[in-house]
């Protein structure tokens, strides 16, 4: 169930992101990836064995600690291109995703 944290700490916030957040940016992905996955460790070895309300699946605050830093880090960079904005409503108005 660890490898299945990591996994899904580091890759779920960029696929929700990326798939709903037109926003959400190449450096922000790399930095949600990143540490969301490094949050498992953490989470797992230094803050789940003080036990109480902290003795949860990792999964969870790992995965919130990776959308949050996607969102701070596409905010504080620049926007994607017009280009890939165009290709993103695109794709959205062909799935008719409102």
């Amino acid at each position: 169930s660890f490898a299945w944290a990591g996994f899904g700490a580091a890759f779920g916030p960029v696929m929700m992101c990326s798939l709903f957040w037109k926003r959400t940016t190449l450096p922000g992905a790399i930095a949600g990836m990143v540490s969301g996955g490094a949050f498992v460790f953490i989470w797992k070895y230094l803050i789940a064995p003080m036990g109480g309300v902290f003795a949860i699946y990792e999964l969870l605050p790992a995965f919130i600690v990776g959308i949050v830093v996607i969102i701070v880090v596409s905010l504080l960079t620049k926007a994607p291109s017009q280009e890939i904005l165009d290709e993103f409503e695109q794709a959205k108005a062909s799935h008719d995703l409102d």
